[in-house]
C-alpha cells in the first residue's frame, strides 16, 4: 500500500528527471507527444522543455533530422526514437490506393518533398478530412501513406511535414511481442497509472491484439508492478522508483505532458478536474483556451494562461487552492516566467504576471 503522497512524489520523480540532451530525454521518454496547437508553443516544446537543458521552443524541429528520430503515431501522434517507430509496423496488410501509389512513386523520384510540391504532380483535388474540413486530395494521400509506413518525415518547414522514402526493416517479432513492448514504452512514459487508463490507450495498438480479452491478458501478465493507493491499482514501469521531493520549484506543464494527460489520475492525486478547453466553445470554457498546469512543489495548484503580444509574454494565473507560503511562491513563479520567456526567445524580463 502505498500513500497518496508517495505515489504523487514518485510520479514527479519518475516523469521530470534531471534535465538533460534532446536526444537523451526523448530516448528516456520514449514518445513525446506533438500537437500543432501553439499555447504560446507546441505541445512538444512544453514538454521538452522541463526535461532538456537550456531548451528553446522550436529546438526539436530544427534538430529532429540529426537525432535519430521519427514521427508517427502511437496512442497519438508524436515524436519517438526509430526504434521505436520499427515496432509499430506493419500496421497491417495494407494496400494503398492508386492516389496513395502515386504521392509515393513521385517522393521516391524527386526526393524529399514538401506536399504543395507533389500536388504539382498529383493535382489539386480537395477532399473534406477527419475534422469536416477540406484537404488537398495529395496531401491526405501522403499523410496516409506515413500512418502505414510507406514514407517517413524527414523535416519540418515552418511546421509543414518533408515527406521521403523510407526503408522499414524487416520485422521479426510477433504481434504479441510488438503489443507487450509498446505497452511497455506507455507505462515508462507515463509512470504509475490505471489498468483503464493503459486499456484505452492500448487500444490504439489492436491491430497487433485485436481481441480485447487478449490485451487484458497481456497486461495482466506484464512484467510491471503495482500500487495501490485508495483501492486504485496502477501499474508502475519497471524502472520505477519513489525517489527525493521535488525541490520549491514552479512548473508549467502541458496539457499533454505525461504527468497531466491521464485525466482521471490527475484527478485523483491533485483533487480536482483539469480539461483541455482549446476545442471547446470560448462561452463553456472554465480555464482558458489551453491553461497550462501550474506545479508548485509536488502540489498541482492552478493553471496558467499564457501569450505573446508585441515581444511580451503575458501570464495569468488562476488557483483551485492558494499556496501556503504566498511570498516563495510568488519567488518561485517569477523564476519560472522569466525561464518561460526565455525559452520562446523573449527578453528575460518581458514578461507580466497577473493573478485572476
Amino acid at each position: 500500500m502505498t500513500h497518496l503522497s508517495e505515489l504523487r512524489s514518485s510520479l514527479l520523480n519518475h516523469s521530470l528527471f534531471a534535465p538533460t540532451t534532446l536526444a537523451r530525454a526523448i530516448d528516456r521518454l520514449g514518445f513525446v507527444q506533438a500537437d500543432p496547437i501553439r499555447c504560446p508553443a507546441r505541445s512538444q516544446d512544453l514538454i521538452l522543455r522541463h526535461r532538456v537543458n537550456n531548451y528553446k521552443a522550436g529546438d526539436l524541429e530544427k534538430r529532429y533530422p540529426t537525432l535519430n528520430l521519427e514521427e508517427d503515431y502511437t496512442f497519438a501522434y508524436g515524436f519517438l526514437p526509430n526504434h521505436h517507430r520499427d515496432l509499430l509496423h506493419p500496421r497491417s496488410n495494407y494496400k494503398p490506393t492508386a492516389i496513395e501509389r502515386k504521392v509515393i512513386e513521385v517522393v521516391n523520384r524527386i526526393g524529399p518533398a514538401h506536399p504543395s510540391k507533389v500536388q504539382e504532380y498529383c493535382g489539386s483535388t480537395s477532399v473534406t478530412n477527419a475534422w469536416g474540413g477540406k484537404s488537398k486530395l495529395a496531401k491526405q494521400a501522403l499523410e496516409e501513406a506515413h500512418h502505414y509506413g510507406l514514407l517517413r518525415v524527414a523535416r519540418r518547414e515552418n511546421g509543414i511535414r518533408i515527406y521521403e522514402k523510407t526503408n522499414l526493416p524487416p520485422q521479426h517479432l510477433s504481434p504479441g511481442q510488438r503489443f507487450e513492448e509498446l505497452l511497455k514504452l506507455t507505462v515508462n512514459l507515463f509512470g504509475p497509472t490505471s489498468e483503464r487508463f493503459l486499456m484505452t490507450e492500448a487500444r490504439q495498438y489492436g491491430y497487433l491484439v485485436p481481441d480485447r480479452t487478449e490485451r487484458r491478458r497481456l497486461v495482466d501478465e506484464s512484467v510491471l508492478s503495482k500500487n495501490t493507493v485508495d483501492e486504485i491499482d496502477y501499474l508502475c514501469p519497471k524502472r520505477f522508483r519513489n525517489r527525493t521531493k521535488q525541490s520549491d520549484s514552479v512548473k508549467l506543464l502541458a496539457p499533454f505532458d505525461p504527468i497531466v494527460r491521464d485525466r482521471d489520475r490527475f484527478e485523483h492525486l491533485w483533487g480536482w478536474t483539469y480539461r483541455f478547453e482549446a476545442y471547446t466553445p470560448a462561452a463553456k470554457r472554465v480555464r482558458g483556451y489551453c491553461a497550462l498546469p501550474l506545479l508548485w512543489k509536488e502540489d498541482i495548484i492552478g493553471w496558467a494562461n499564457a501569450k505573446v503580444t508585441d515581444r511580451h509574454l503575458n501570464v495569468e494565473i488562476g488557483f483551485e487552492r492558494e499556496p501556503t507560503n504566498k511570498s516563495a511562491f510568488k519567488n518561485a513563479l517569477e523564476v519560472e516566467v522569466r525561464s518561460f520567456a526565455v525559452f520562446l526567445s523573449l527578453a528575460p524580463e518581458a514578461w507580466t504576471i497577473r493573478f485572476l
